[in-house]
């Protein structure tokens, strides 16, 4: 294994890796899915455990569907609606407050919100994960501890010793407990999905994704929504946590977004249309600096498929290079990297800050070509939705301490989010 941290380096061996690209890693998820579940899996486990040609072909099958612009720009009124009652569970929480503070483990709503939105175009219908009334200990609210506790777990099985190889240990059991879960959980909707009549005249755009999918290969159709479900959790969840923090803790920021936001939804319940996203330059480079600074992957790996020349030295075929994105998003022509400014991002601007002045491989918060993040075009509209109609409910302080950031397989957040929430006149 080589560690490049150098974006000219990154670049060649990201653009090395021929028309199949080899991301090993993952080992005891791959094992769960093809050896430990075989009997729900069948022997196809979806895009996170299969390479080469295999790779290819489901790669091809999904890309139409969870890659193509228009098709996703459709999903835009669901997930506005989803946002809307995130809206109304920020405005219980600061009523319930006398300092107008969300709860501690507001984090929570967040995934909740986010497994709501994948939910409602996955399978084309209401989790209910946002629901205050009803009761706690809701079959989501399992789903969505399990993902956690089990990227947790993956964190510790894949980076230490992995005993877990030879010999059953507590980590794996409790693995193995928790991706049961979200797997029995996620298959359970899926086959209820499946089960109810689509009637034949409705257009093939108005499908949710599994039915399109279904249409092209069942199994790959039922892994592929389970690993939708399971991996917009925390991902997306923090985020959107991410970008919350940095608009609080930089006032003159959120105000700018909250006057693009103002001029494109003359009132807070305005709904979000594709029109609206487009005329909102400062929201995605709101978006894009959140990534920067607090990306959910801090490194991409690609094995090498021919030798190849990194820093100066002769790396041969087969070595897993990684590139640490994290550490080279914070130099590489950044100027004040460490600092929140999403101006760096817009095209009008062209001074020092300019994103245009840094190295285009430097911060690459989906990956990179054939094997980049197929769902990063429904994550990013899901946070536009979500940060366009919050910006334009509420006003966000942040009263504390500099928020911690931590790495267990997912890195973001590490303290509790307890923004103080200030709601906007009409």
């Amino acid at each position: 294994m080589v560690l490049l941290f150098d974006p000219s380096d990154m670049e060649h061996a990201l653009r090395n890796v021929g028309p199949h690209p080899i991301r090993n890693g993952l080992e005891a998820f791959t094992y769960y899915r093809n050896k430990e579940r075989a009997d729900i899996f069948k022997g196809v486990g979806g895009l996170l455990t299969v390479h080469g040609e295999d790779w290819f072909k489901f790669r091809s099958m999904a890309n139409p569907i969870l890659m193509q612009p228009r098709t996703i720009q459709q999903y835009v009124g669901p997930m506005d609606t989803v946002a809307n009652d995130l809206i109304k569970n920020m405005e219980y929480f600061a009523e319930e407050n006398e300092n107008n503070e969300m709860p501690e483990n507001f984090i929570n709503e967040l995934y909740k919100w986010s497994l709501e939105s994948i939910g409602t175009v996955a399978l084309n219908k209401r989790l209910d994960c946002l629901n205050m009334n009803l009761e706690k200990g809701l079959e989501t609210q399992k789903f969505i501890s399990s993902v956690i506790r089990a990227n947790e777990l993956m964190y510790y099985l894949e980076f230490f010793v992995p005993i877990w190889k030879v010999v059953s240990t507590p980590h794996w059991k409790e693995f193995v407990q928790n991706l049961n879960v979200v797997t029995e959980t996620a298959h359970k909707y899926i086959d209820k999905a499946l089960a109810e009549k689509i009637p034949e005249d409705v257009p093939e755009h108005k499908l949710s994704i599994l039915h399109r999918l279904v249409k092209v290969d069942q199994k790959f159709a039922t892994a592929m929504v389970t690993d939708m479900l399971a991996a917009g959790v925390d991902t997306t969840g923090k985020t959107l946590g991410a970008a919350l923090y940095f608009l609080a803790r930089n006032p003159e920021k959120q105000a700018r977004l909250r006057k693009e936001a103002m001029q494109n939804l003359p009132v807070k319940n305005s709904p979000v249309t594709n029109e609206v996203l487009s005329k909102s330059p400062y929201l995605k480079a709101v978006i894009k600096e959140t990534t920067r600074l607090s990306p959910i992957g801090i490194a991409n790996m690609r094995q090498t498929v021919k030798d190849l020349v990194l820093g100066g030295y002769r790396i041969p075929k087969n070595t897993e290079a990684v590139t640490f994105h994290l550490v080279s998003s914070l130099t590489n022509g950044f100027k004040e990297p460490e600092k929140f400014i999403p101006e760096r991002f817009l095209r009008t601007t062209s001074d020092e800050y300019s994103a245009k002045n840094a190295h285009p491989f430097a911060t690459l918060p989906f990956g990179f070509g054939a094997r980049s993040c197929i769902g990063k075009r429904l994550a990013n509209l899901e946070l536009e939705v979500a940060l366009i109609k919050i910006s334009r409910n509420f006003e966000l302080s942040w009263p504390y301490e500099d928020m911690k950031f931590d790495f267990k397989l997912i890195y973001g957040i590490a303290g509790p989010l307890k923004l103080k929430v200030q709601p906007l006149q009409p």
